[in-house]
Order: structure tokens, then C-alpha cells, then sequence
């Protein structure tokens, strides 16, 4: 019976040809997109967890809480690891990793800037599970070095490095190991590591947050218990030393789990992160697309139910029970289902790379488990998309379908609802995408309160003599005629930490944390951001290093002043958290806002010192975009260490690296979708215009024209379009509307993206079913005629 049974699936495939390319084709394509964003999510769930004993493995940040501010920090000061490890048992082991900025590493009679270097403890392979691949995994002697294959490879080649010396910012390093290079997935980047090395400690260390600290517990179900352990350590152990400093900070340390550090926000964690609303988004795309794909193939399948009840009659005629005319289409379906499987095994083998390569997103292979699991889903999916079909088809009454009555209506109702939720999916993907496409550009494009064209940002080595040889380039370079201005600063885009203020608001004082910056005087003229009131900073006047301050109007607003009145005023600090070493600090300047953030956030208050000294960025206008005359002044001054240098708009559209991301995906899987709704929609016109081939004939004799013969196939799928457009549009804006308040600044939302949606999606349709239309109508009325 199996084998009958098999038999006739395969006759019936093979008849209807056309049906059966569409099904496989939209189920395989439907598969291919759902699985890539399946490893995608996957890959960005499992970031860390290939550790073994990744769910007791917890990160510890500092939390700094004044009157009306609360910062977290995602690193902590260098004691605070050794200091737990003493005092708690649940505390099997602590690490440390404080980065190395700029690491030089000499290969040859060259020098390269090496990033991701970290001093760490030599309890970290304790911790972390990293495969070995030569050597051992030990930091125990000092001037240790381990390395990733990657960097053994390239400074020592083929030979192995082990026990070989390793020359770092000239000092001579040994290494005992070789790591296997660290997976794509994991937040804890490094290619070198290196002995810790203590500094002296005194009593203001607990400010002192510069390196990140892991702790391992002894289990996962511990960690609320440390918790409460922890709060109580900075009550006895940690307040008590900021109180003796005269500071009014509450300090908090809190855990943050391995496996959650992907999508965990703290200052100063500069590793990208993940974002849980877009894997939620990406998987409910996934999760639309396999649907949409679903439903082509019931769809079709009861279309063709017609053809099919009378064969379903005269098997219940002569005796076939219900449950085995159920198995047959059962059957049917999951033959479609495993021809889609293997042709979308097929696709992936040359989709992966491009996905890869399109999207900027490295998708690992995937485990057994997620492969087994993946499969079981497709099977259920399956399954259910064919029991729909199964129990229309086998619930026909013989005596009615015999006799020549069938349940048309039924059908046409079913196949309408379907072909409405199709659409509906596709337009809110369209609007969607639209929606994001704007408010990506809108990021990108929007006016940042400075110019960030041709702006070169060199990187500065931590040697103190090369620092010093700075002033001597940023005179060269401003005697070059191609060179507008140079800057020298610790930051990019002015953003160097946060320092406590004394705010006076309604005669009361609190002290509060504030953004600052470290700038010189060529700083705010390179960037060419506007003076609101005042002067800028200037080398002739001595005091400004010590006393001077310079706001923004955010600043000026959050203080209750007014630009014209901020000029003159004092900026109290508490004893001994100032910046300057000044305890009152003299607003001499009123610079406009602009973003030094991400748009993600609102312009904060934001304090500029005057500082010229030990740079770690030289910032350079160039009239072309000419870099050459700026690698050779730092060739000929600093001829020993490498030049290492990228342009300011880029590294500031980094920031917006998740919604291009989100932009493209989005891009690529709604044209999938309406794709897939399409052969869905291509294969029912074809499929009408079949049925109706005898009322098409008679009406050419009658002298229709193929105008009024292809409006009357194209006007009921069209309304049908139509439908799922008004019910797509609220939904959508729903969607896009909570997306939006994620950003501080963003678009509106025109009415005109729906428009242009709707005129996509029903041009896209009458296309699709033009196509079928205009054959039917061209066809010869006596071929027609004779269809029987």
C-alpha cells in the first residue's frame, strides 16, 4: 500500500509540474532564509558559551550613583579581584585583563601595532577554557607572553615560537604557549596576553577602574547569594575608603554574567554588541518567511482540490477510510517537504559565503543538536502544512462530488484568506524596510553639530618619548599647505570619562557626574563646531590649563543659565575629583551641541579642559584626501614606530553597525518574501486561468477584448491585495512606531511610506498576474473551445 501510495504522489507531482517547481522552490528558498537567520540568532545567543564553566563565570562592573546620576562601568579598579578571592569562598578563582592601548611589536627591522593585548592573571586558564594548541597555557614567570595562532603565525611564521622571545613596546616578552584562534562569538577579544604586572597601590586605587575583572563561582545557582555578599563587601570594605577621600559617591559593584555580555550596556566596553530586539525581529522574519512559504503550498494544493475530489470519491467508494486518504496527502507533503530540504542543502552551500560576505555577519556552522532540532521543526512544519490540505481533501462526500456538486465556495474563501495573509506579511516587511532604510540614512546623514569630512585620526603610541615628539609634528604638519589644521587630544570625539560637579538648583547642592573632554586649542576650529558665546582656549594664557573650562549648551541648560550669563560663572568641584587640580573652574566658553555620541542618546552636559600634553590621537584636516603627507612627517619624526591612522566619518558610522545590518537583512528578506508570495500568487492565476480556459474562449468569440479578459482574472486577486494593504498599514506602524523610541532622534514616519508600499506590493502583484492573464487572453477561442 506504501508503495502505491508513493506511487501516486510521485504521478501526481510529476503531472502538475508547474505546481509542484513553485511548492519546491518557495519551500527550499524559504528554508535557505530561515535557516541563515537561524545560525545568525544562534550564533549571537551561544557569544562566550563555549567555555566550560561559562554559566559560573561572571564579570564585575563598578556602579557610581551621585544625587541625580547613575554610571556603570563595565571595569573595575585592580584590587577589587584580589580582594574577593581572599575574603569569600564562593570565590574559586578571579581574573584580571587590563589592555595594553598601543602594543608595538618589533619583527624584524619592522614595527607593527598589534591590537587586543591584555596583561592578565595567571589564573585565567583556570577560568576560560582557550584550546591549547603548543606549549602550555601558563603566565606564572613574569614576561610571559601566550599568543593566538593568528599573531604566532605571523611574527614567527611556520617555525614554533615557543620558548622564542617577542619584542613589545621594547620590552622583551617569552613565549610559553600557543591558543587555537578565538571563535567569531565572543566578547572577550585578544591576540596576545601578557603577565600582569602590579602598580604600587594607594588608597584612591578604588577609582582607579582600569582593567575588567571575571570571577568564577562554584556554581551558577551561588551567584544571587554573592550578590547579596557583594553589597555588603562595599558597604564595609569599599564605602568606607571613599568617605575617608571626602567623597559624597555611593559605589556599587554588581555581576554580569559570561553569557550575557553580548547584549550587556556599560561604559567603556568597547566590544560590539548585540542587540535582543533585532534577534527577536530577525526571528519573527524567519518565522514569516517559512509561513509564507506554507501557505503557497497549501494554497495551491487546495486549489487543485477540484481536480482531485473525484479521485478522493471513488477510493471511498470502494472502501478507502478516511485515515488512509489523510496519510496519502500526508504523504505527498512531506515528499514535497524533503525534495525542498535537499535542494535548500544545496542552495546553502553557495548562499552562505554571500550572506556572509553582503551582511558583514560570520555565521559558524551549527551543532548536531541545533542541526537535529532544525530538522524535527521542518518535520512538525511540514506535517501541519499538509494536514490542512489532507482533511479538506479527504472530508469530500462522494454522492455530492459524483454528482458533480463540490464545495467551490469553501475553497474560494480558504484560498482568499491565505493569499491576504501573504500580502499583509509582505507589506509590513516593506514598510518595515522602508522605515528602516530612512531612519539609517537619517543617522548617517543628520548634521552632527561639527564636520567630520577629511578628518584623519592618527593613533599615538603609549611611549612617553614618542608623545613628546607630537608638538614637533603638529608644527610640521600646520606649515604643510595641503594640512587646513591639527589637533592633539586623548579622544576622537571629545569623550574621555565623567567627573563630579557641584549643581546648585533651587539654593540646593548636589554633587553629580558630568561628561569631559581633554581638548586643545586647535580642537573645536578643526571640527568646526560654533562658539555660542565667549572664547576658545589659547596657549598666552596661562591660567586657562588650570582654571579654564569650556560647556556646551546642554551643559548651560542643565546648570539653569542662559548662554550670554554662562560666561564668567564658576564650576565648583568636590575636594579632590577635579580634573584640572582646580577646585573652581571658570566658564570661558559656550560651544554649540554636537554629538559626541551616538544618536542613540540625547546630548549630554559635556565639560572641554585645556590639555596639551601626552596625546593619544592627532587630528588632521586635509584639504584632498591626501594621507600621504601626513605618513611622511610621522616617518621622518618618529621613523621606528608605524603609522596608523583612519578617516573620523568612519569610525563614527560604526556606531549605527547594528541598523546597517538590520537595513540589509531586512532588505534581502522582504524582496524574499514577496518573492515567494508571488510564485504563490503566479501559480493561482495559472491555475484559474486553467479552470477557466472554455469561459475565456466563448467570451473572445463574443468579442471581449484582452483588456476586459485580463481586468476580469487580475481584479479579484488585486482586491485581494488591496485588503492586505489596509490591514498590513496599522501594524506596521505599531511596529516601526516602538522600534523608533529606541533612538533619541529620529524620523517621522510619512504617510507616504505606506503609499509607496501598497504601490509596490499591488505593481509587483498585477505583474504576477498580468503574466498568466495576458497568455490566457492571447490563446486561439477554437484551441479553447476544444479544451474538452
Amino acid at each position: 500500500m506504501l508503495r502505491n501510495y508513493l506511487k501516486i504522489a510521485c504521478r501526481n507531482l510529476w503531472k502538475h509540474k508547474t505546481f509542484t517547481f513553485i511548492n519546491v522552490v518557495g519551500l527550499a528558498v524559504g528554508m535557505v532564509a530561515c535557516w541563515l537567520i537561524t545560525l545568525y540568532v544562534w550564533n549571537e545567543l551561544t557569544f562566550d558559551s563555549f567555555h566550560e564553566r561559562a554559566t559560573s563565570i561572571f564579570r564585575v562592573v563598578t556602579r557610581f550613583k551621585m544625587t541625580s546620576s547613575d554610571d556603570g562601568l563595565a571595569l573595575s579598579s585592580a584590587d577589587l579581584g584580589p580582594r574577593l578571592r581572599q575574603t569569600y569562598p564562593d570565590v574559586l578563582e578571579t581574573v584580571r585583563f587590563k589592555s595594553v592601548p598601543v602594543a608595538t611589536i618589533q619583527k624584524g627591522e619592522a614595527l607593527i601595532n598589534e591590537g587586543d593585548v591584555y596583561q592578565v592573571d595567571k589564573s585565567i586558564f583556570k577560568v576560560f577554557s582557550y584550546p591549547l594548541l603548543s606549549g602550555e597555557a601558563a603566565l606564572d614567570k613574569p614576561n610571559s607572553a601566550v599568543l593566538t595562532r593568528q599573531v604566532a603565525e605571523k611574527y614567527f611564521g611556520a617555525a614554533g615560537p615557543v620558548g622564542k622571545r617577542l619584542q613589545i613596546n621594547n620590552q622583551f616578552y617569552t613565549v610559553t604557549g600557543v591558543l587555537q584562534d578565538l571563535p567569531a562569538n565572543t566578547d572577550l577579544k585578544f591576540s596576545v596576553l601578557l603577565t600582569w604586572q602590579d602598580a604600587p597601590s594607594t588608597a584612591e586605587d578604588v577609582f582607579d577602574t582600569s582593567c575588567f575583572t571575571y570571577v568564577l563561582l562554584a556554581d551558577q545557582a551561588r551567584a544571587e547569594a554573592f550578590r547579596r555578599k557583594l553589597a555588603q563587601f562595599d558597604y564595609t570594605q569599599v564605602m568606607p575608603r571613599i568617605k575617608a577621600l571626602g567623597y559624597d559617591i555611593k559605589l556599587e559593584h554588581q555581576l554580569q554574567p559570561l553569557t550575557d555580555l553580548h547584549f550587556a550596556d556599560a561604559l567603556y566596553d568597547d566590544t560590539p554588541k548585540g542587540s535582543r530586539t533585532y534577534l527577536v525581529i530577525f526571528s519573527i522574519v524567519a518565522a514569516f518567511i517559512l509561513l509564507v512559504a506554507c501557505i503557497n503550498y497549501m494554497n495551491l494544493y487546495v486549489a487543485q482540490s477540484a481536480n482531485r475530489q473525484k479521485e478522493v470519491s471513488i477510493r471511498k467508494v470502494v472502501g478507502a477510510r478516511k485515515w488512509q486518504l489523510v496519510g496519502q496527502f500526508l504523504g505527498e507533503a512531506l515528499l514535497v517537504m524533503s525534495i525542498s530540504v535537499v535542494l535548500s542543502l544545496v542552495l546553502m552551500l553557495g548562499v552562505q559565503p554571500i550572506f556572509e560576505q553582503l551582511t558583514g555577519i560570520p555565521v559558524s556552522q551549527p551543532q548536531w543538536s541545533l542541526v537535529s532540532g532544525g530538522l524535527a521543526v521542518l518535520g512538525i512544519v511540514g506535517l501541519l502544512t499538509g494536514l490542512y490540505p489532507a482533511l479538506f481533501l479527504s472530508s469530500a462526500q462522494p454522492v455530492r462530488v459524483l454528482k458533480g456538486q463540490s464545495s467551490a465556495g469553501s475553497r474560494q474563501w480558504s484560498r482568499q484568506s491565505l493569499v491576504v495573509l501573504q500580502f499583509t506579511i509582505s507589506v509590513v516587511l516593506i514598510i518595515g524596510t522602508l522605515v528602516v532604510r530612512q531612519q539609517t540614512h537619517y543617522l548617517r546623514s543628520k548634521d552632527p553639530g561639527f564636520n567630520r569630512e577629511q578628518v584623519l585620526v592618527v593613533s599615538v603610541p603609549a611611549e612617553e618619548l614618542v608623545r613628546k615628539k607630537m608638538r614637533v609634528l603638529k608644527a610640521t604638519l600646520a606649515r604643510n599647505s595641503r594640512i587646513e589644521a591639527v589637533s592633539l587630544g586623548l579622544s576622537p570625539i571629545a569623550q574621555d570619562g565623567k567627573a563630579g560637579i557641584i549643581r546648585e538648583v533651587a539654593g540646593q547642592k548636589t554633587e553629580q557626574m558630568v561628561l569631559f573632554a581633554r581638548i586643545d586649542e586647535a580642537y573645536l576650529n578643526l571640527l568646526q563646531i560654533k562658539f555660542q558665546a565667549g572664547r576658545n582656549f589659547s596657549p598666552a594664557i596661562t591660567s586657562d590649563k588650570e582654571e579654564a573650562v569650556i560647556v556646551n549648551e546642554s551643559f548651560v541648560k542643565w546648570m539653569g543659565w542662559r548662554a550670554d550669563q554662562a560666561i564668567g560663572q564658576t564650576i565648583k568641584t568636590p575636594a579632590g575629583n577635579s580634573v584640572n587640580n582646580s577646585l573652581n573652574q571658570r566658564v570661558i566658553g559656550v560651544v554649540s551641541d554636537y554629538h559626541f555620541a551616538s544618536l542613540h542618546n540625547r546630548i549630554e552636559p559635556l565639560l572641554l579642559y585645556y590639555q596639551t600634553d601626552n596625546p593619544l590621537h592627532v587630528l588632521v584636516r586635509l584639504k584632498p584626501s591626501d594621507v600621504a603627507a601626513v605618513r611622511s612627517a610621522w616617518a621622518a619624526l618618529v621613523p621606528n614606530y608605524p603609522f596608523e591612522a583612519a578617516f573620523l566619518d568612519t569610525t563614527f558610522d560604526q556606531q549605527y553597525q547594528l541598523e546597517q545590518k538590520a537595513e540589509t537583512l531586512l532588505s534581502w528578506f522582504s524582496a524574499l518574501i514577496v518573492l515567494i508570495s508571488c510564485l504563490g500568487l503566479f501559480g493561482l492565476t495559472a491555475f484559474t486561468a486553467e479552470q477557466r480556459t472554455k469561459e475565456i474562449g466563448v467570451r473572445k468569440v463574443l468579442g471581449a477584448s484582452v483588456g476586459s479578459i485580463v481586468t476580469l482574472l487580475s481584479k479579484d486577486f488585486l482586491k485581494l491585495v488591496l485588503i492586505a494593504i489596509v490591514i498590513a498599514s496599522p501594524i506596521a506602524w505599531y511596529a516601526m512606531h516602538r522600534w523608533l523610541q529606541s533612538f533619541a532622534y529620529k524620523i517621522d514616519i510619512a504617510w507616504w511610506v505606506f503609499a509607496l508600499a501598497g504601490l509596490l506590493a499591488v505593481g509587483i502583484a498585477l505583474l504576477t498576474v498580468s503574466f498568466q492573464s495576458v497568455k490566457a487572453a492571447l490563446m486561439n477561442p477554437v484551441t479553447s473551445l476544444r479544451s474538452e
